[in-house]
């Protein structure tokens, strides 16, 4: 199977997966047995409203997550394209374990700071 295939097999999976996952809208189980909000509460609610077209009620809903995820795509479309070019993997460069330890700690800082009453702000908006 040529590289083309599996890349456009891989895209049609993750389609497939976001589609039922916003079909299904399983509940949070972080937030179900500790009542706490994790980084990723409010994320099937983001796409929704991203899909309605309302980036005002995306971003109310998680706004780590809205910045995040374009980064996270666009990341891995780099390591596509240099994949197909032939080049060395971005991964494997100085500067990756750093920026994964910098969105790890900003996850977890979003997560801390979004359960506090003072920034319920970040908290997650009910429907």
């Amino acid at each position: 199977m040529s590289r083309r295939w599996r890349a456009g097999l891989f895209l049609l999976a993750l389609l497939l997966a976001l589609g039922l996952l916003l079909a299904l809208q399983p509940p949070c189980l972080i937030l179900k047995r500790t009542g706490f909000y994790c980084t990723g509460c409010g994320v099937q609610r983001m796409l929704l409203a991203l899909l309605r077209g309302d980036l005002p009620g995306a971003a109310a809903q998680n706004i780590f997550m809205l910045i995040f995820l374009p980064c996270a795509a666009l990341y891995l479309a780099a390591e596509a394209w240099r994949y197909g070019a032939g080049k060395s993997p971005l991964y494997r460069s100085r500067a990756f374990g750093p920026a994964v330890a910098a969105v790890l700690l900003l996850a977890g800082l979003f997560t801390v700071l979004r359960n506090l009453p003072e920034f319920i702000w970040l908290a997650p908006k009910a429907l």
